[in-house]
């Protein structure tokens, strides 16, 4: 990045807005702050008149420098695919695309954008391109609309929308640009409050995801029923270990479902890859600042289990510290940062 380039980083999730500024190629602020109830559901902006009003109180107290703006696309509001198709022309490669996510878009091309990346290309016997290896990706205009609406009224501007996948595929190259011993593949488990994320990469190249159904709002249902109390005060209790309600049997259970869940993700992936060799877990989200959760699942893991923060270089964070969003800075570093 430039000395002379600012941007902010922007992910907002279920309940909460992380944000960060980079500046000469480093965080320089960031913040988080709570949401209003209700505000985002399944990663659906539903009043952009009331979250904008947030996002600035938020970006004022934390006296965030306004303008460009780059976002991260909450899982569910975006479809990414690894494909492989014959080798073509980018114009072509436009009008053929859409076409690969019929799985999923049944009718309505017109109202999604699509994008991609070329990860590798394969030549033919002859040594002419063949195949395309590629990172594809598609979201609906209006989720887009939405987001630059939102910005528009907060004083920033959208210059780049990044799956999150994509966004910590980012964050993995980074490491793995200064780190000198790399494992050869990642699983990041982002903890959200809804449901729980994992992305598989092999090297920084996202492989594959899957949703896990729990989340910390299922985690604040078990302790609202054990301790008679509405989910509000459930959730209060859960950051507090209040009287203890993390280490309920309810509890325990449902760390043990979660790591189950995650094994069963890992050994779907290693079948279908004979050549895998997953062993590094991190994690990161909401969930994971719950020690006791993430202990438990830890014990149950046959992994090597970090903390996100030990792929964050120092070199992006410097005197500032890792406490930044770690999707925020993989989307500040789309494009190397450019």
């Amino acid at each position: 990045m430039t000395s002379k380039t600012t941007m902010l980083g922007l992910d907002i999730g279920s309940c909460s807005l992380k944000w960060a500024s980079m500046e000469h190629g480093a965080v320089r602020r960031s913040g988080e702050q709570n949401l209003s109830d209700n505000l985002v559901q399944n990663g659906r902006i539903t009043s952009i008149e009331v979250l904008s009003s947030e996002l600035r109180n938020a970006l004022k107290q934390g006296k965030a420098k306004k303008g460009a703006c780059a976002v991260v696309l909450p899982a569910e509001t975006v479809i990414v695919r690894r494909l492989t198709m014959p080798y073509m022309t980018v114009d072509q490669l436009h009008v053929n695309l859409p076409y690969e996510f019929h799985d999923f878009i049944k009718s309505e091309k017109e109202n999604y954008f699509f994008d991609y990346a070329v990860i590798g290309r394969k030549e033919n016997e002859e040594g002419k391109p063949a195949e395309l290896d590629l990172l594809a990706a598609a979201t609906r205009k209006e989720t887009v609309a939405d987001y630059r609406k939102l910005l528009h009224k907060s004083g920033l501007r959208l210059t780049r929308a990044v799956p999150a996948c994509i966004a910590y595929g980012n964050l993995i190259r980074a490491y793995e640009s200064v780190s000198e011993t790399c494992p050869p593949e990642y699983c990041i488990l982002d903890m959200g409050y809804r449901s729980i994320q994992m992305y598989i990469y092999r090297g920084s190249v996202y492989e594959t995801a899957r949703t896990i159904e729990y989340g910390g709002a299922t985690l604040d249902t078990l302790i609202a029923d054990a301790a008679a109390v509405d989910p509000h005060v459930a959730a209060a209790y859960k950051q507090s270990n209040y009287n203890s309600v993390l280490d309920s049997q309810a509890c325990k259970e449902l760390y043990s479902r979660i790591a189950m869940e995650i094994m069963r993700a890992v050994n779907f992936y290693g079948f279908n890859t004979p050549d895998a060799n997953l062993k590094d877990l991190y994690f990161t989200g909401g969930l994971s600042r719950i020690p006791v959760l993430t202990d438990a699942i830890r014990q149950e893991l046959d992994l090597t289990v970090h903390p996100i923060e030990d792929l964050i270089p120092d070199v992006i964070t410097g005197e500032f510290g890792k406490t930044a969003c770690p999707s925020v800075l993989g989307a500040l570093l789309q494009g190397d940062g450019k």
